[in-house]
């Protein structure tokens, strides 16, 4: 007479709970990355640095004399760019972010180059005769590009409607990128 082990009737069902399960957790990761929103991909895809905290305000002086406090623009994107002209990557990107800005063009989005040289002088000489398409403003003291926690120029951020901040971009970056563009352009439609 065979003493085979007799089979256990609940392993094919183990087996199929522990597939389920798996799928499950699967899916819902995906389905909660999803919902993180792009900035998430964009941040893998372009080495940025993903943000949830509320935008420093600050004031900056426009070309014209005025002044621009950043709480002014809530309901708008605002994209920051912290740069100088005697920094040659912020002069290579400059360009790439006027470019953008035109592309944008339209969308509730503001974007502000702060510049963190010394005077007006080497700003407007910088820009020409045409000017520059975003709004220009200068911190002589890197007082807000220090609020920031700016390391090193060219440095943007991206602050959402709500005045969050969400995205930091070290160094230059392909501004025209679509991918960047269309982020842009999804974070402005968000309430």
């Amino acid at each position: 007479m065979s003493t085979a082990p007799a089979k256990a009737p609940w392993r094919p069902r183990l087996l199929v709970a522990g597939a389920v399960l798996a799928l499950t957790a699967t899916l819902y990761v995906d389905l909660r990355e999803g919902r993180e929103g792009p900035e998430v991909l964009l941040s893998r895809n372009f080495d940025a640095q993903v943000l949830d905290l509320p935008a420093p305000d600050f004031t900056v002086q426009r070309m014209d004399g005025t002044q621009l406090k950043l709480s002014e623009l809530r309901g708008k994107v605002v994209f920051v760019n912290f740069w100088a002209t005697w920094c040659a990557p912020c002069r290579e990107e400059f360009p790439d972010l006027e470019k953008m800005t035109d592309a944008l063009k339209g969308l509730p989005l503001e974007v502000v180059a702060v510049s963190g040289d010394d005077n007006w002088q080497d700003v407007k000489r910088f820009l020409g005769a045409d000017g520059s398409n975003m709004t220009v403003g200068i911190d002589q003291s890197k007082a807000i590009s220090n609020r920031y926690g700016t390391e090193k120029f060219p440095e943007s951020y991206v602050i959402d409607r709500t005045g969050r901040l969400r995205l930091r971009f070290i160094s230059v970056q392909p501004w025209t990128d679509e991918r960047i563009q269309r982020y842009l352009e999804w974070l402005s439609r968000q309430s």
